[in-house]
């Protein structure tokens, strides 16, 4: 005892003597002392400094890792300082912050081990693994994530709002070890979710039925529509040819025809043969008139023009089958819709004492 004493009084001068060092001294430091004090079977000095250092840890929220170090050497010292109670406590701690933590046995002797050991099996608790940001598509792909227990256990793992009113369950049953667990991105009745943040939360229960632990993580989720096409654009009128005749040709041949039948008409008189018969200038001016009047009705404005009606057909199948490419393609997108799933910190609640 009176050895111990030295330290913490040397420890407190040197702290005096050099406060800007005492200011500079950090977890590490007081880790690694802790735990050579421990090593050195000064259990009372290494569990003082094994507690200020998991304080100062907590604050600044250091890696579970590390602070489950702390812990497990914190208990230890505990354990052979003869305060198994507060021994209990501390690896109760432990498996609280993390299940999945088991001692090195060739670090801690075989007490420590199996102390350690009773009291996992006893505390039902559960960790929440959450894959890094995820997007799912709703209902074909799955968001994974993993329930990993400190002993066998029945867990109900379910998703609620964030006012704790049920939103969607996903188990309920027993766990030996871990569990695989996925979520398609829907809600119990089957549609998207409408809000935009939810939460994870597992509840762990003891052999006789009653609450042991809740865990919990925050579920940031955002919807993402898939981008839809844009309708293809019909065919431009320029590029359609005319389906029916514009007149311009039968005005031609009807314009040429009477000038033609005009001349054949007066031709004789003006260059002065008066005494040539009539007959056959009418007869082929009347030939003439009728050969233009053929030429109107085959030429008459308004007239189908079937090569020209057939090509334009052509570009109009081509535009309605690009418009049933682009609804179908729509249609598989707007059922493709995303869903951003970000994971935030989880917490611990414990409703019953040890």
């Amino acid at each position: 005892m009176k050895r111990h004493v030295a330290w913490l009084c040397a420890l407190a001068c040197a702290a005096g003597a050099a406060p800007s060092r005492g200011q500079a001294q950090t977890a590490d430091t007081l880790f690694a002392t802790g735990v050579r004090a421990y090593k050195n079977l000064e259990f009372d000095l290494a569990a003082s400094l094994l507690r200020r250092d998991l304080a100062r840890r907590n604050v600044a929220a250091v890696p579970v890792a590390e602070r489950a170090r702390g812990l497990a050497y914190l208990g230890a010292a505990e354990w052979f300082r003869g305060r198994r109670d507060s021994a209990v406590v501390v690896f109760r701690r432990l498996v609280m912050l993390d299940p999945r933590y088991r001692p090195d046995r060739l670090i801690f002797p075989p007490e420590v081990t199996s102390a350690f050991d009773a009291v996992r099996l006893q505390t039902k608790t559960a960790l929440i693994v959450l894959p890094g940001d995820t997007a799912v598509v709703l209902g074909t792909t799955l968001y994974r994530f993993w329930i990993v227990v400190s002993s066998f256990q029945q867990i109900d793992v379910s998703l609620r709002y964030e006012d704790g009113a049920p939103f969607r369950p996903l188990y309920v049953g027993p766990v030996g070890d871990s569990l695989d667990m996925s979520w398609d991105g829907l809600d119990a009745a089957g549609g998207p979710p409408a809000v935009s943040r939810m939460v994870l939360r597992v509840l762990s229960r003891a052999p006789t039925g009653e609450l042991a632990s809740i865990v919990q993580v925050p579920l940031a989720v955002t919807l993402v529509p898939a981008d839809t096409l844009p309708w293809p654009p019909g065919p431009a009128a320029s590029d359609l040819l005319p389906e029916r005749a514009d007149g311009a040709a039968a005005k031609r041949a009807l314009l040429g025809g009477l000038l033609v039948s005009s001349a054949v008409l007066v031709l004789p008189a003006v260059v002065g043969e008066s005494d040539t018969p009539s007959e056959p200038r009418v007869a082929v001016a009347g030939t003439i008139g009728l050969a233009t009047a053929l030429g109107f009705i085959l030429h008459r404005p308004g007239r189908p023009l079937p090569d020209n009606v057939r090509a334009n057909q052509a570009q109009r199948d081509a535009w309605q089958q690009r418009i049933a490419s682009v609804t179908a393609e729509n249609a598989r997108r707007r059922r493709d819709v995303r869903l951003t799933v970000r994971g935030g910190e989880p917490t611990t609640i414990q409703p019953r004492g040890p």
